[in-house]
């Protein structure tokens, strides 16, 4: 009986798709209460500021109704913490798969990267629902500009993830302290606070940050009458993605093609 040879292509779908397996059933368990725990972080960071901030941001922001303000805030960070941080620690628990001759740790990074935004996506989609239902205004104006911005936050945060696994590799403690560096970071992104109260001084130094691009081009794609911070530029988001892609799979060559483990 001959044996049907596979191709490269094959072998690698085979190889993502039983780590997308291997991946849910990770984020999943055995138990239906784990995935009431992934609706956990999104709705806790919905209910928390709202209870805290609510009556003073929804007078900060005239017309745009403030749950919506943070839903669309959150979303874009959401993707790019946990696929930065994701790609990042993709090694840790995957030192195993490795010693398989079919699998890379590109496709292990692959498998991380589209499981979070398969899962995200459906609990996204289960939390809008539920501001349609209690009458927040929460469909986006333009959705496929919206689906771009979050593709792009995909790719950068994967770029960046790339980047610091191969810094991680050098400097293990620098692990450590990227994940410190979230903190600050969500306040600073403008997940909380609409930006444009800052005065101009301030705005300007803020929009160094890419990430608080990415969540003003979220919002003004899905809430109609969203005013952005005056630096907003797409321009420098996509110029730090290539950029970010370039050096991060730079440095997946030369560092982990090899089998150079973290």
């Amino acid at each position: 009986m001959e044996v049907e040879r596979r191709t490269s292509f094959k072998v690698q779908r085979d190889v993502l798709y039983a780590l997308l397996l291997r991946e849910m059933g990770s984020r999943f368990g055995r138990t239906r209460a784990s995935f009431l725990w992934v609706l956990v972080e999104p709705l806790a960071h919905l209910l928390v500021p709202m209870t805290i901030f609510g009556y003073v941001m929804q007078r900060s922001l005239p017309g745009v109704e403030y749950p919506v303000f943070l839903f669309y805030g959150f979303l874009p960070f959401l993707f790019f913490k946990t696929i930065c941080l994701q790609t990042m620690e993709g090694t840790r628990a995957n030192r195993g798969l490795l010693s398989y001759r079919q699998v890379l740790l590109m496709d292990v990074f692959i498998a991380k990267a589209l499981s979070f935004c398969a899962i995200e996506a459906i609990v996204f989609l289960i939390v809008l629902v539920g501001l349609q239902m209690l009458a927040y205004d929460a469909l986006p104006g333009r959705p496929l500009e919206l689906l771009a911005v979050l593709a792009l936050t995909v790719m950068f945060a994967f770029g960046m993830g790339l980047l610091l696994a191969a810094v991680g590799s050098f400097a293990p403690d620098a692990k450590n302290i990227v994940r410190v560096i979230f903190i600050p970071l969500y306040f600073l992104s403008g997940v909380l606070f609409p930006v444009t109260r800052f005065p101009d001084d301030w705005v300007q130094y803020l929009a160094i940050n890419p990430v608080l691009h990415v969540v003003e081009m979220a919002r003004v794609n899905a809430i109609a009458h969203y005013e952005p911070m005056r630096y907003l530029s797409a321009e420098y988001v996509i110029g730090l993605t290539i950029f970010s892609l370039f050096i991060g799979l730079a440095l997946y060559r030369l560092r982990y093609l090899q089998r150079v483990t973290m």
